[in-house]
């Protein structure tokens, strides 16, 4: 079972991490309405689900670090929902476990959601330079990235891009479990997966 500190989660975060979550929640923002039931894989600071449980949705937290203080603590493999959800997101969670893990989880978990599943992951390039630029009410990120020669991230498996795992392969994954691309974007370095349930 792997372990990772939680320490990180009391100190104040990057102004990048603080755009990671405005992403996270832009992604979920059409489709999670008041009393939505949704499950958060890898609650991480818990802002994101503090911010959705702000918002009226109900929130079953799940990690594998009790000090974080889920409501479940169970590693993302071998957690079973005890009922149906509306949604599930798993933020920056997939890198840190083998690629056939994450399949074994959407596997497990997809009879369980009924429509929408949101994923972040991480971008298997360094990004020098990024730069926001606002025209009327749209935000828009460029950044010049540049390659990585490996992952710099102890905790990272994988990253999207990195030798085989590019996106192709992870959005068919989704597809032979029933779930179809919706939305994506990038932000800095990571990318934005919204992915719907088809019928």
């Amino acid at each position: 079972m792997n372990k990772f500190s939680s320490k990180w989660i009391n100190k104040l975060e990057s102004r990048e991490h603080w755009l990671s979550y405005w992403y996270q929640l832009k992604l979920m923002s059409n489709e999670v309405k008041p009393n939505d039931n949704l499950i958060e894989i890898g609650i991480g600071s818990g802002f994101t689900s503090n911010y959705l449980i702000s918002k009226d949705v109900n929130v079953l937290k799940v990690d594998i670090d009790s000090e974080k203080s889920p409501d479940v603590v169970s590693d993302a493999s071998s957690f079973i929902p005890d009922k149906q959800y509306d949604h599930l997101c798993a933020f920056e969670v997939f890198e840190h476990m083998d690629f056939k893990e994450m399949i074994k989880v959407i596997e497990n978990l997809k009879s369980y959601i009924k429509k929408n599943i949101f994923i972040s992951l991480p971008i298997y390039k360094k990004t020098p330079i990024s730069i926001e630029i606002k025209f009327k009410k749209l935000w828009k990120s460029l950044t010049l990235s540049v390659p990585k020669t490996h992952i710099i991230d102890p905790h990272h498996k994988w990253e999207l891009g990195y030798e085989m795992f590019n996106e192709k392969r992870l959005i068919n994954v989704f597809n032979e479990q029933k779930f179809k691309l919706k939305n994506k974007h990038s932000y800095f370095r990571w990318r934005y997966f919204h992915f719907k349930k088809s019928d």
